[in-house]
């Protein structure tokens, strides 16, 4: 049994090789790099946030800590079954943990999408207002949860927002908000 190659054979491997070593190449850049691009350019400006892990991002860490919270609420319940009237400590305790530990915006990954968090209603107020049609919303809104949320101003973008921005906007005058307090 010869264990030495010949040149024809290691032309044959050499296709495999290359195709590996680009396809390894491209889910590395897709996976981690974009990505780890985007968090340095708001850690540059300000924004932290939980460091993620490569394939799964923040996810493990979003699990551990909806564990913790509901092992504590069954602790605080005891055998008492009471509704709480805060539903987001219920539902998503990581974004409150979050919330307390970075501060109002925060930047945090579930897989390779980077999500950015901002609780601060002036700076949500600012967003709102603006009118670039480039700020837009991430598309999975309308696909994945298009039967949940609709197709409304909360889901649209581009020509759809603005229509739909100019439909609602006379609604929310002053006056018409009065006549419905009254």
């Amino acid at each position: 049994m010869e264990l030495l190659f010949s040149s024809q054979q290691w032309l044959a491997l050499l296709p495999p090789i290359i195709l590996c070593i680009l396809l390894f190449t491209y889910v590395y850049i897709i996976l981690w790099l974009r990505p780890e691009r985007l968090r340095q350019k708001l850690r540059r400006q300000g924004v932290r946030g939980p460091k993620p892990s490569f394939l799964f991002g923040n996810i493990p860490e979003m699990r551990r800590i909806q564990q913790l919270a509901k092992s504590a609420h069954e602790q605080e319940a005891g055998s008492t079954d009471m509704f709480s009237s805060n539903y987001v400590a219920t539902l998503f305790p990581y974004f409150l943990h979050w919330s307390r530990v970075y501060g109002s915006i925060y930047l945090y990954s579930t897989g390779s999408i980077q999500v950015l968090n901002v609780t601060d209603p002036n700076i949500v107020k600012e967003l709102a207002n603006c009118k670039s049609l480039d700020l837009g919303k991430p598309c999975y809104l309308q696909k994945e949860r298009g039967a949940l949320l609709g197709m409304g101003i909360l889901t649209s973008n581009g020509d759809l927002w603005v229509h739909q921005r100019k439909v609602i906007a006379p609604e929310l005058f002053m006056e018409r908000v009065k006549k419905f307090l009254h």
